[in-house]
């Protein structure tokens, strides 16, 4: 059995702007359930249910079905070509679903 996870992420001073937008000091979101990050200058993959892209500028996304246990949520901005911006705006929490 699994558990719902609802991120919810919030940049100061920073916009959060739709994928494709290329204007300096920009970018989205990206997170990584229970996987690390590509290296730098590499453009973030899209992997189902652990790579997830937020391309549309928004700031919540929901986990479904996530398993019971301790977990590893890392949130890295990158810029219109899904590439992390430099230097890196990036954090990362652990939790656990009970």
């Amino acid at each position: 059995m699994g558990g719902n996870v609802t991120v919810s992420l919030e940049v100061a001073g920073f916009p959060i702007v739709p994928a494709g937008d290329m204007t300096s000091g920009t970018g989205h979101h990206h997170l990584y359930l229970d996987a690390d990050l590509t290296g730098v200058g590499e453009p973030v993959p899209t992997v189902p249910g652990s790579i997830i892209h937020m391309g549309d500028g928004s700031s919540e996304y929901t986990f479904e079905g996530v398993a019971p246990g301790e977990h590893r949520l890392i949130a890295v901005v990158a810029d219109g070509i899904h590439v992390p911006l430099q230097p890196w705006v990036v954090d990362t929490v652990t939790f656990t679903v009970n």
